[in-house]
């Protein structure tokens, strides 16, 4: 396993569950077109899981041409985008977990959300929006 993660990559990363792409961004524009396409044809969406770089073994996972440039890192300052803490609705109960904001509200004028939560004992990465999300 590698210790050290190639340029353009962060040490902590997001990877859909099957997937073959390590995302430094769980709300990257390409893992999100990859799940609308899966979506457009019937399939079901795997989940987006947190990942360590130093957890993949070599050739597991290949880094997002898009979120795993260095341009994209310096676009954003370089560092991990900061969780925070927030409460999740999901089947009419609040669960407690973080999000990360997309940058900018979405065409339906809505701002839109990457979140992370435990519910039932099972970990749950979902983009979700302002409506679904408080602050805690």
């Amino acid at each position: 396993m590698d210790e050290e993660p190639p340029p353009g990559v962060l040490d902590r990363g997001w990877r859909a569950k099957g997937g073959r792409t390590y995302h430094n961004d769980p709300a990257c524009e390409w893992l999100r077109k990859g799940q609308n396409r899966l979506r457009l044809i019937g399939k079901d969406t795997p989940e987006v899981v947190p990942v360590r770089w130093a957890d993949v073994s070599p050739g597991q996972l290949q880094p997002c041409d898009y979120c795993c440039a260095p341009a994209w890192l310096e676009r954003h300052g370089g560092a991990q985008p900061a969780d925070k803490p927030c409460l999740v609705l999901s089947d009419d109960e609040w669960w407690v977990g973080t999000l990360v904001w997309e940058e900018a509200r979405r065409p339906d004028g809505l701002w839109w959300a990457t979140v992370t939560y435990r519910k039932h004992g099972h970990v749950v990465t979902e983009v979700r929006s302002q409506h679904d999300i408080r602050a805690r």
